[in-house]
Formats: structure tokens, sequence, C-alpha cells
């Protein structure tokens, strides 16, 4: 009997419709047209790591120019790596997102991009969701953006948009003192518990 593919090494296997153009499309696009199975992680989200950080900067850098998003400095974000977490297809970073940690109860998720040849496939849904369950599952469950142009997004995802009283104190301080500009909107959510997340992401579903 002939083993199956995966237990000889193979790491993945494509199913290709017999149609003109459907090899090549499998072959030499990173979508494909066919459908795959693959025993690695061929499109999900971990932690990045500093050989991530150009795959990043691709990736935000059109906000950046745009001066919808702070510019991050390569050595600020080499000594902050391990707050960033990576959405990759096929080891091309598609999305993005930070996670900073201000005292035991409240963090801040930033950074939060999605590259453009693959918004509004729900990729920046499934980052959101994943970056609050990590949040929830650190015991920091005051979680708060800060957004110039993607206000309605986060209304939409239970955040309620508030005042600077709200945050930390030694996160107001950064504001005050200018590290962190670009007139933002507050955005506050508190998260008690992971059903939470559960309903919402249902209702985003449907």
């Amino acid at each position: 009997m002939t083993p199956p593919p995966f237990s000889s090494g193979v790491k993945r296997a494509h199913l290709i419709s017999p149609f003109e153009g459907s090899l090549l499309l499998e072959m030499f696009t990173r979508d494909g047209s066919g459908t795959m199975i693959s025993r690695d992680l061929y499109d999900g989200i971990r932690r990045a790591s500093v050989d991530d950080i150009s795959g990043i900067f691709k990736v935000i850098e059109p906000l950046v120019v745009a001066g919808n998003l702070v510019k991050r400095p390569r050595d600020m974000m080499e000594k902050e790596i391990s707050t960033y977490y990576v959405y990759t297809r096929d080891d091309m970073i598609v999305a993005c997102g930070q996670i900073r940690r201000w005292g035991d109860e409240y963090a801040e998720i930033g950074c939060l991009v999605v590259h453009e040849d693959y918004r509004k496939s729900g990729r920046g849904d499934a980052m959101l969701s994943y970056l609050e369950r990590l949040c929830v599952e650190s015991g920091a469950r005051k979680v708060f953006v800060m957004s110039t142009v993607t206000m309605g997004w986060f209304l939409e995802r239970g955040f309620k948009q508030t005042k600077l009283d709200i945050l930390p104190a030694e996160k107001r301080a950064s504001i005050k003192a200018g590290q962190e500009g670009r007139n933002s909107k507050v955005f506050f959510k508190e998260i008690r518990n992971e059903r939470e997340l559960d309903t919402e992401e249902l209702i985003w579903d449907r």
C-alpha cells in the first residue's frame, strides 16, 4: 500500500480543477486557483520576529506616507518586535498589529494594518480578534486603540469613542509629551470574557 503523501515528507498537496490555465494560476500566483492541503502554516497569525520588519514596513508604509499612521523607526521596532504580530500568507505579510501593555489592566492595540491587496477579506477582523484574545489571556481586559481614519470600523466592533481621561496616566503623559500625535481619537472596550468575543465574531460573519 502506498503511504499517504504527508507521511513521506510532503508538506503541501494541491487539488486543481481541469480547466485551461488552472495549473499556471496555481503554480505562479500566491492565491492560486484550486484547493491546497497544507501541513505547515500557509495562512495564519504568529508573533513577529526581526526578520519580519521589512515586510511590516511594506504593509504600513502607505499609511505612514498618508499621515494616517505614526512613523516607526527601525531601531525602535527592533526593540519592540516581541509586541508585534503578523498575519502571513505563504510567508508574505498581509496584515500586522501590535499590543502594548500599560500597567496590569490596560492594553493598547496599535499598528493594525492590512495589505491593500487583502482588505475586505476578513483578515482585519481576524487580526483584531486574535489580539483581543491575547489581551484577555494576559489579564488586560481594558483595551483601547487610537485612530484617525478607521473610526467607524472600530465602533462596529464594540469599541466606544471616549476621552483621553480614561487612559492610564503613563499613556496620557506620552501623548502630552508629543511622542504620539496625529490628533487621534480614542476608542475603548472593556472585555469581560472570551464569550463576548465569540458573540462579536458571529455578528461579523453575517
